[in-house]
């Protein structure tokens, strides 16, 4: 059994198992059962233990967590069935508020160590790994974070999540070298596909214009629902205009990727079929530029210095 960083004792009843008294959030108190004696007889008598201490303070205040989950674990060694749930119902509690503190604060090297932790002591759990990945994307450690994701790529339940996490991480990796997206002549204008999870879109390529376009048929084809009442004005051709404005989820253009774009609900001028314009609220999140003569759309990763 690994070695208690800090045994905290109470006074404890008859109790089968151990019971977590109390948690905050830079320590943790134990009360030991009479049943975790090593003298059979007193497994149903009183027993009177230490009293309860806390844990001594840390040079850095960030590592007295990641002593409290040791002390859970250890806990849990030699439990029954009862006994473990109820400690386990608490050791989530704990995780849950403190993952909660440090994602809320962005502090990711802390929760980095967090979830590094969790998974050696429970590798069992699909979703510590998954969360690890998570954080591991936030601080672009991309390798790490697939090599996390392979160990529960064929579980039953966090699966799917991370086959969908572990393509966006591929996406990202491709984007940092620079991807090219194949441009369609129509005309003067260019047209380019897009991607929404519910369809493709053919959008043509306007530097000109400020926001992202659908045509009202390319949203109801699409689900996209929209509240009349809420409009921006637009800058067209014929002068200012006001629009419908949405929000959409993870817009594709290639393998680039914007997790949440702003949409404008407007009618196309002699659309020819197109679903609408690619504005500049998508193209000026990257380094973008326009290949007329090999009909070429190259996208560059803003944080990534440009070649050439």
């Amino acid at each position: 059994m690994r070695t208690l960083l800090l045994v905290v004792v109470a006074v404890a009843g008859v109790v089968a198992g151990w019971q977590l008294r109390g948690i905050a959030s830079e320590n943790i108190t134990f009360a030991v059962p009479a049943s975790a004696s090593t003298d059979p007889s007193a497994a149903d008598s009183l027993t009177t233990l230490a009293p309860a201490q806390s844990y001594p303070n840390k040079s850095t205040a960030a590592l007295a967590p990641l002593d409290s989950l040791e002390a859970f674990y250890d806990a849990l060694v030699g439990l029954d069935s009862a006994g473990e749930a109820a400690v386990r119902a608490q050791l989530q509690g704990f995780i849950d508020k403190r993952a909660g503190q440090l994602t809320q604060q962005q502090r990711w090297p802390e929760l980095l160590a967090f979830y590094q932790r969790l998974v050696n002591l429970d590798p069992h759990i699909a979703e510590y790994y998954y969360r690890l990945a998570d954080v591991q994307v936030q601080l672009q450690l991309y390798d790490q974070a697939l090599y996390s994701l392979y160990f529960i790529l064929q579980d039953p339940v966090m699966g799917p999540k991370a086959q969908a996490l572990e393509q966006r991480i591929n996406q990202r990796l491709q984007f940092a070298e620079g991807i090219t997206v194949p441009l369609f002549k129509h005309g003067a204008h260019h047209v380019v596909e897009a991607r929404l999870l519910s369809g493709t879109l053919r959008l043509l390529v306007d530097t000109g214009a400020s926001i992202t376009t659908l045509t009202p048929a390319a949203a109801r084809r699409l689900n996209l629902r929209y509240d009349l009442g809420r409009s921006i004005s637009l800058a067209t051709a014929g002068g200012l205009v006001s629009a419908p404005v949405i929000e959409v989820s993870d817009f594709m253009v290639g393998g680039a990727a914007v997790d949440r774009l702003q949409v404008g609900i407007l009618p196309l001028v002699g659309d020819n079929g197109f679903d609408g314009l690619l504005g500049m609220n998508f193209l000026q999140q990257f380094a973008s530029s326009i290949n007329q003569q090999d009909g070429l759309l190259h996208l560059l990763n803003k944080r990534q210095p440009a070649k050439g």
